[in-house]
């Protein structure tokens, strides 16, 4: 008896295991729907949509909520980044996207084109429960572009 339990307890072990993985949600995969506008290497096109290479650890440094509530309910208003001005409008993504694919993609963003070297010490990856708690404030794109104003973002 003893030697079919063994295998079988590995088995087991290694389908939950295997499972697990797949059951997180792939924050690539949700970014490609971002290429249109932030490109896929996150540069962002000039004057209309700003780069999240090099700039979204800044906003995480600035407010953890902030990236979060962007997502969620979009930004409409000039901003600056990197001493240069854009105007484009970031829509609101809260009613396309799951709280877990959000969470996923703002990890996907902060891990990749080098970003996760400018993180703040300790960052933790966002949690579904994160976006949750954003989700019931059902702010307007405005409100988000007022936080950033008051947060002072470059």
């Amino acid at each position: 008896m003893r030697k079919i339990w063994m295998p079988i307890a590995g088995i087991v072990l290694s389908c939950a295991l295997a499972g697990t993985a797949l059951a997180e949600t792939d924050g690539a995969a949700v970014y490609r729907r971002c290429f249109g506008c932030h490109q896929a290497t996150g540069g962002g096109i000039p004057g209309v949509f700003p780069p999240l290479a090099g700039h979204a650890p800044k906003l995480v440094s600035a407010s953890r909520t902030y990236p979060v509530q962007v997502v969620l309910f979009g930004l409409e208003g000039e901003i600056e980044v990197g001493g240069k001005k854009y105007k484009g409008k970031m829509l609101a993504l809260g009613d396309k996207l799951k709280d877990d694919e959000i969470a996923a993609v703002l990890n996907y963003v902060l891990a990749s084109w080098g970003n996760d070297k400018m993180l703040p010490k300790g960052h933790k990856k966002f949690t579904a429960a994160e976006v949750k708690a954003q989700r019931g404030k059902k702010l307007s794109s405005q409100k988000v572009y007022e936080a950033r104003q008051k947060l002072k973002i470059k």
